[in-house]
């Protein structure tokens, strides 16, 4: 590849009386890292060029020094140098960009070639990287003077810059714990005018400004085994001079810069580096597995039409399996007191209590799931919430009377989104309490032998995903379908998706071993809008890092009270459903049986109402 393949037109270019501070106003107005200066503009006879380094040089608000004084003579390019010895010109002299002539005869201006212009014509041409992950090629030497403290003054990291050419400087909590809270480069310096320290001015003034005042708070970080071609994406996308690494506890171990990407490309690993595995990704969803939202009647309705009509009815009621006491909460305890209680009491489900001792709802795991869906990574910010209870309490539950039919009370479970019925007394008072897991409990000691798992299950194309699927699809697909497991499968079963050990695997990571990934955009520096963000640690992103690994199955011509056993075995709420080959057809859940159970009471609804119209056309 020719440079001239990747060269671009330059927005600007002046010549050498221009002031340095219009080349700053240019600067800050373009993002550009490299203005070429020629003769004159007619000619366009490249006489230097300079970069932001060059630009915050002038140190006041005002200043008569013109770009002749400080314009860089070197590197100069050439538009038919290979693009590898550009990179070696780019690296040898500390510099992110430079112009580029016709030929070194008359030295006419053709374009401008920058790091990240190289970068992107890589990853274009689809060209795989030669070191796959960060730690091959990731810079660690004198790695502590990039690291200031929010206290550093302004005009000590200005010298870091100009004399000592570093790219940028990674701004951390302290020394003692350098985990990033911003980073500051000479674009963030060229953008603000916080900065100033006269240093030209007579009487020495020096600014007590700190770089705090300065730097973009809000950082996206790399760990060693971050793909190289992500972080290329991200550099090409928001043009960022360098990302920190950091380790499990967060702190920088190291930086990655553009420089370090594209030699991944070019070179390969640094000498003596060892490769790492590098994370997993989330597959992209294709467009036949996208899921839409549908209400839960819709879902009922959907099941009841495509699976076949097996009538389940069991002859038991609600105050046959209803449980008289359950485990309680109030609605102002902690969501880590309510894990601890689960775990304590080996529970899906918390009744919650108001402050004067009222019942106002419950909680469940999979409440807690839907609440990791919604709030992403806040989860984990606002563990200590104490009014997290309040925004993952269920309060729509339904009521029944203690002669229902427990096929009725799984039609009202499902059609409310419930996963607990209350059971009232004729004044409304509730005196018992039916849950999904006792109703399938009931289900498979009353339909021993009567019904098998392939009249009941999801088929594979609903209740399957792939284990490199990010978490927000699986959680979006239990969701849309009313599922509380998936099979993870990908030429070969992998394990169980379960709706109740989810919440605890994708919330437990530190003590379960499952490794959070530590890529992580804040926030999007969009220019003119709030340059503020967070650093914050995601949870897993893909469907194998919460998955219960799981190889037993079973077949679709087997009994489903075997499936509930295989479930409780395995303390799931799904097992994967295989043919007589091996094949893996889809998944039995327990709300497949719920909805089995919904479907046998829609059938005697529709059937009563049939005997009722005929009654009454009859008389």
């Amino acid at each position: 590849m020719r440079v001239w393949e990747v060269a671009r037109k330059p927005r600007y270019i002046v010549t050498k009386k221009a002031l340095l501070t219009y080349i700053r106003s240019l600067f800050r107005e373009s993002g550009e890292r490299v203005i070429p200066v020629v003769r004159d503009t007619r000619s366009k006879r490249l006489e230097g060029f300079v970069t932001w380094i060059e630009a915050i040089m002038v140190t006041s608000q005002k200043s008569n020094m013109i770009v002749g004084e400080v314009a860089r003579d070197k590197p100069i390019l050439v538009k038919d140098m290979d693009i590898r010895e550009a990179y070696d010109k780019l690296v040898e002299e500390k510099v992110w960009g430079a112009p580029v002539v016709e030929d070194l005869v008359d030295e006419r201006l053709f374009g401008v070639l920058s790091m990240r212009d190289i970068i992107k014509a890589l990853r274009d041409q689809g060209i795989a990287p030669k070191a796959e992950s960060v730690a091959e090629v990731m810079t660690t030497d004198n790695l502590d003077e990039m690291l200031v403290t929010p206290d550093e003054r302004v005009n000590r990291v200005w010298s870091k810059f100009v004399y000592k050419a570093l790219p940028a400087v990674i701004v951390v909590r302290s020394r003692e714990e350098p985990i990033p809270v911003g980073i500051a480069t000479p674009k963030d310096f060229v953008d603000t005018g916080r900065w100033f320290f006269h240093r030209e001015s007579e009487s020495h003034i020096v600014s007590p400004a700190k770089i705090r005042r300065v730097m973009t708070r809000g950082v996206i970080v790399a760990t060693k085994d971050t793909p190289v071609d992500v972080v290329a994406d991200i550099m090409i996308e928001h043009d960022f001079t360098l990302l920190p690494v950091v380790d499990e506890k967060g702190h920088v171990i190291g930086i990655v810069t553009q420089a370090d990407i594209a030699r991944a490309y070019l070179e390969g690993a640094k000498p003596g580096r060892v490769p790492v595995p590098v994370i997993r990704l989330p597959k992209p969803v294709e467009a036949s597995e996208r899921v839409t939202y549908i209400t839960s009647d819709r879902a009922l309705e959907q099941v009841a039409v495509v699976k076949p009509v097996v009538e389940a009815y069991i002859g038991l009621r609600a105050e046959d399996i209803a449980l008289e006491e359950m485990p309680a909460i109030r609605i102002t305890d902690t969501i880590e007191h309510a894990r601890k209680e689960m775990l304590r009491r080996k529970t899906n489900y918390l009744i919650v209590l108001d402050e004067a001792g009222e019942i106002v709802g419950y909680v469940s795991k999979w409440s807690m799931l839907k609440a990791i869906a919604t709030k992403g990574p806040i989860w984990r910010r606002r563990v200590y919430d104490r009014f997290f209870i309040d925004y993952i309490l269920v309060r729509d539950v339904p009521k029944v009377k203690p002669n229902t039919p427990i096929e009725q009370v799984a039609y009202e479970m499902l059609n409310r989104g419930s996963e607990i019925a209350f059971v009232v007394d004729d004044e409304g008072e509730i005196i018992g309490y039916v849950t999904k897991d006792v109703i399938v409990k009931a289900y498979a000691e009353g339909q021993a032998g009567r019904a098998l798992v392939e009249n009941i299950m999801t088929p594979g194309r609903v209740g399957v995903v792939h284990p490199h699927h990010s978490l927000h699809h699986v959680i979006t697909r239990m969701q849309t379908f009313m599922l509380d497991a998936l099979a993870v499968y990908d030429g070969e079963i992998r394990g169980v998706v379960s709706a109740n050990r989810l919440p605890f695997m994708a919330y437990e990571d530190a003590a379960t071993g499952i490794k959070t990934r530590r890529l992580i955009w804040v926030r999007k520096l969009v220019k003119g809008a709030a340059r503020y963000g967070r650093y914050v640690k995601v949870l897993p992103l893909v469907a194998v890092d919460v998955m219960v690994p799981l190889k037993e199955t079973i077949l679709g011509s087997e009994d489903v009270v075997k499936a509930v056993e295989l479930m409780e075995k395995h303390n799931v709420d799904g097992i994967p459903v295989v043919d007589k080959d091996g094949k893996l057809l889809g998944i039995v859940c327990k709300n497949d049986i719920l909805r089995e159970l919904a479907r046998t009471a829609r059938l005697r609804i529709e059937l009563a109402k049939k005997v009722e119209k005929k009654r009454r056309v009859e008389a």
